[in-house]
């Protein structure tokens, strides 16, 4: 009994050292593109900031494509995980719209996304090798149509309505994350964030 329990405490020694070492060449990925762009991501610059060898890294992803397919599927998750706090499902509709638009804005201007958007516009099209499709609104939509009902569902807002403020919100913020790049300092960031939020309570608030 020991034996099978020490074994155990090894697997999982082993499967969290696993864990830690995928995240730790995630996030080099990402750092490589925040920093220099999608081309400073090559396999060698992978291993490097990540401090192992290539071969390990192949030993965890198989090849780069995986790697960058694995990033565009974390920043999916993150994003969606995010909008599962309790806190967006409280208080007042005003309230609720406030956090919803915040967490968006979050993590539209994170370095994640940065990285998912740079992946993305670098791997699109006919010769593109990663299956963009599993991360492509239309794909998750009946995952962030449920989201966004367990955000706002008191409020008795129809489908229709509500696939056009989801598609609303990120076409504007897709289209803000962009100018952030151009400008970063972003001049009048918290005056337009509001006109977003304005503009969802109406699309809710008259649904």
């Amino acid at each position: 009994m020991a034996g099978k329990k020490r074994i155990q405490n090894e697997d999982g020694h082993q499967a969290m050292k696993a864990k830690a070492t995928r995240e730790r060449i995630l996030n080099a990925v990402v750092t490589l593109i925040n920093e220099s762009g999608y081309s400073s991501a090559s396999s060698t610059a992978i291993a490097k900031k990540a401090s192992i060898t290539w071969g390990a890294v192949q030993h965890h992803f198989g090849n780069k494509e995986d790697i960058l397919l694995a990033v565009l599927e974390m920043a999916r998750d993150v994003y969606i995980q995010s909008l599962r706090s309790a806190e967006l499902k409280q208080g007042s509709l005003e309230e609720r719209i406030d956090h919803f638009v915040d967490t968006v804005w979050e993590h539209y201007k994170s370095d994640l996304y940065f990285a998912f958007s740079e992946i993305v516009m670098a791997t699109r099209g006919k010769k593109g090798k990663l299956p963009l499709g599993s991360v492509r609104m239309n794909r998750q939509l009946e995952t962030h149509l449920q989201t966004m009902f367990e955000i706002f569902g008191d409020y008795e807002v129809s489908d229709l309505r509500m696939k056009e403020s989801l598609r609303f919100v990120h076409r504007f913020l897709t289209g803000f994350a962009m100018d952030k790049v151009l400008e970063p300092r972003l001049p009048y960031e918290d005056i337009h964030i509001q006109r977003l939020k304005d503009e969802l309570f109406t699309l809710i608030h008259q649904a």
